[in-house]
């Protein structure tokens, strides 16, 4: 009896001893990518990057490649309408290098278009509201870190130009030239543009695009059909339009069937390549905010600082100040940079350049009165007594300040709410999925950066919020959850602290090669950020591909995929890829992050001109290199 009792007891131990090894063994399975609940942190430093603390404003995202080839990923950083700031990257630390474009810039794009291997950058600058067009111009980037500057393009049409993007519209392996503009409403029909690349004129007129409205311009290149050819979405005013490429060459609107109702999506200001279920095609991220024309004003309560924006009407405020008026970040923009002060319309003097943020602090009894008349553009500022101050003017630009110690609350400009919106790819048509996956932000925001900053292997999304001007702002990070939904960090540490701004466009890459994804951002009428992942996350690996020219040498990194398998997903990344709407960067370097996968199959990279490499990779937290880094024989 004791001996049936005891071979029992055996038994139902060694089965029980059986399954948890199962269990273990399938559970250990199943998390070879799962989420080791790593919240990657980040911060600023200016021992990496000396970036300027002035505000000024900007236009749009950072422009990143390798400009001088050295392995390192370099910083064009756009001040709108005063220069273009290079930052050369020294092994993991910048150097600012001497500016070369200067004035109203719009659009940057860079990569090899003449095959001679050297980085050429294409400057689309602004059109001086519409009363100067003007043409892309552009320049050339030698190895010593020496810039040539080659003129524009006389053959082009001018414009109040906007986007600048290569593609390779015939899959040859050279890069034609894709722009966008402002249009005049008599001319919507030539706002966007294909030109071809031609040896003679560098590129020659294709064709006109497909337009929606005037604000539409907003361009984002992706691959939504999984084809390997590139297609074309329009954004940033009524509505989304698709743009599919064709084999031949040619582009054909398939808004419809691609977008169905989600076309009438408005106001959309970036769009972010996002396969955020690692299924290998590209599912969409988009954020919205209000167009830059109408007025804004906000309150901070518990600071007492009130923000406020005006442009192209008459404005007239009376604030409730305790003591001094303090005026933090004032920017007025060309034409109109007068401010008068006091009933006599005192001229007050800048001490620094006209293109960045004044500070200023005004006393009562020098402040006394306001003029009766003030109907000469600019600004006006008086002191009425028993703390009412009068802030009033008309300016044909922006005029933008926070004002502090205003101790009751002013009227307030309310912004309407605009959800960002996820999109799932289904076979080449695009769902929306946002609640479904746990993204709930009902406010405006600028632009995201999709990236694996924990590198767990799933794709993340930072994004960049409008924001409330009057305060200092919290940015968002999204971690995604093994593909299945997204939660909101709390401890990621990016925060802009200055004020008077709003989001602008942000983008993720390695710029010192650790192995993490690191940030870059600007804030309109703020300042440009550097954010290092500090993660260290040493549990979750890595890889990092490097992709150069082809094995032929006919086609360029731009628009080259990898792809790969690994534990079940299917990873699939495209260089070029950017949430910039006038921009194109050439980050050469696809970053992908593993978690506790070990082993990778069939990795490959496909350029332009369809031409494939079979990539060995048998060593993980490790840097690739593929295709040719010259073009020499």
């Amino acid at each position: 009896m004791i001996h049936k009792t005891f071979t029992r007891v055996r038994l139902f131990l060694r089965v029980t001893l059986f399954f948890c090894f199962l269990t273990l063994s399938c559970a250990a399975q199943s998390n070879l990518t799962s989420n080791l609940e790593i919240e990657p942190t980040f911060s600023e430093s200016s021992k990496i990057i000396q970036l300027e603390e002035r505000s000024r404003r900007k236009f749009d995202n950072a422009v990143i490649a390798d400009l001088d080839q050295d392995g390192y990923l370099d910083l064009l950083l756009t001040e709108h309408a005063r220069q273009v700031e290079l930052f050369w990257n020294n092994n993991g630390t910048f150097v600012k290098g001497k500016p070369f474009i200067f004035g109203d810039t719009h659009g940057i794009a860079v990569g090899d278009y003449d095959f001679n291997g050297r980085i050429e950058i294409l400057v689309q600058p602004g059109g001086g509201d519409g009363k100067n067009p003007r043409r892309v111009g552009y320049y050339q980037v030698n190895r010593d870190r020496t810039i040539v500057k080659g003129g524009d393009f006389s053959h082009f049409e001018g414009s109040r130009g906007r986007a600048v993007k290569l593609i390779d519209i015939d899959h040859n392996g050279s890069l034609d030239l894709l722009t966008s503009a402002f249009p005049a409403l008599k001319a919507l029909d030539k706002g966007n543009a294909i030109y071809k690349r031609d040896k003679k004129l560098a590129f020659k007129f294709q064709n006109y695009l497909p337009h929606a409205d005037r604000m539409g311009m907003r361009t984002s290149l992706t691959d939504f059909n999984n084809d390997n050819i590139t297609d074309i979405l329009f954004h940033g005013g009524k509505k989304l339009v698709a743009i599919q490429g064709k084999k031949d060459g040619t582009f054909i609107d398939v808004t419809d069937a691609v977008f169905g109702n989600i076309s009438k999506l408005n106001q959309v200001n970036s769009i972010s390549e996002i396969d955020f279920d690692n299924d290998g095609d590209f599912d969409l991220f988009l954020t919205r905010s209000k167009l830059p024309f109408p007025s804004e004003s906000d309150y901070d309560e518990d600071n007492k600082r009130f923000y406020f924006f005006a442009r192209r009407k008459p404005f007239n405020l009376t604030l409730k100040v305790q003591g001094d008026l303090k005026v933090e970040n004032l920017q007025m923009a060309f034409p109109n940079f007068d401010i008068n002060i006091g009933a006599k319309k005192q001229l007050w003097k800048r001490k620094t350049d006209r293109h960045g943020n004044q500070d200023f602090i005004l006393k009562p009894e020098k402040s006394k009165g306001f003029p009766e008349d003030f109907s000469k553009k600019g600004l006006y500022i008086g002191y009425l007594g028993d703390g009412n101050w009068r802030i009033a003017g008309h300016t044909n630009s922006p005029t933008t300040a926070v004002i502090h110690n205003v101790v009751e609350k002013p009227e307030t400009i309310e912004l309407k709410e605009m959800p960002a919106k996820l999109l799932e790819n289904r076979e080449g048509k695009f769902i929306e999925v946002t609640a479904n996956y746990g993204i709930d932000i009902k406010e405006q925001t600028s632009s995201s950066a999709i990236g694996d900053y924990n590198n767990d292997g799933w794709a993340d999304i930072f994004v960049i919020r409008f924001g409330n001007s009057a305060k200092e702002t919290k940015q968002i990070l999204y971690l995604n959850q093994n593909g299945k939904t997204f939660t909101r960090s709390n401890s990621h540490g990016i925060i802009s602290k200055e004020l008077g701004a709003t989001g602008m466009g942000a983008d993720a890459f390695d710029y010192d090669k650790d192995g993490d994804l690191d940030l870059v951002y600007a804030n309109e009428r703020g300042r440009w950020h550097l954010f290092t992942n500090n993660s260290k996350i040493n549990v979750n690996k890595f890889i990092e591909v490097n992709v150069g020219y082809s094995p032929s040498g006919k086609a360029t990194a731009m628009g080259a995929i990898l792809t790969f398998n690994a534990c079940g997903n299917i990873y699939k990344r495209r260089v070029g890829q950017t949430s910039s709407s006038y921009s194109h960067s050439l980050n050469t370097y696809l970053h992908i992050g593993l978690g506790s996968c070990e082993a990778i199959e069939n990795a490959t990279v496909t350029w332009s001109n369809g031409e494939t490499i079979k990539l060995n990779i048998d060593r993980l937290n490790k840097f690739y290199t593929v295709g040719r880094s010259d073009l020499k024989n």
